[in-house]
């Protein structure tokens, strides 16, 4: 819905962050895998507001 009401004050496209395409797992380590932790947010905002 941002990308259609406010597309003309966005500075650049819209970034979806997203779990992986995979089954969600049921061991631990393989769920923290497929869910997108803070590093990969982080990485996606920077990468929007042209920071990296």
């Amino acid at each position: 819905e941002i990308n259609e009401r406010a597309f003309d004050y966005l500075d650049a496209p819209v970034k979806r962050v997203s779990g992986a395409d995979v089954p969600m797992p049921y061991a631990k380590n393989l769920e923290q895998l497929a869910i997108p932790d803070f590093k990969q947010i982080v990485a996606a905002v920077r990468e929007v507001s042209y920071l990296d």
